[in-house]
């Protein structure tokens, strides 16, 4: 056993289809599902869903197929990854920059 926390990163892409808020619940409920997700947060207004996760654990695909699965349309082609808490200055956490 190696003594390293597992690698995790935060990855944001957007989401076509969601009207309500039963759809954040259910996007939200689907990727939650998944091994290796340690945090999930969809916004509507932005129609996007932000994930944090163990890449080796979860891939695109995977997370993919879960919105697929709840009936969204997910494009991970155009995914983000977003900085990590520690990486980023107190006021850019705070205000959510």
């Amino acid at each position: 056993m190696t003594g390293s926390a597992p690698t995790t990163e935060t990855i944001r892409f957007p989401v076509a289809g969601m009207t309500c808020g039963s759809c954040v619940n259910r996007i939200t409920r689907a990727l939650r599902k998944l091994d290796g997700v340690t945090r999930v947060s969809v916004d509507l207004r932005r129609e996007t869903a932000t994930v944090s996760r163990e890449p080796a654990l979860v891939s695109n695909a995977a997370l993919a197929a879960a919105v697929v699965g709840a009936g969204y349309e997910p494009a991970l082609d155009a995914a983000i990854t977003v900085p990590t808490a520690t990486s980023r200055g107190f006021l850019a956490r705070f205000f959510g920059g």
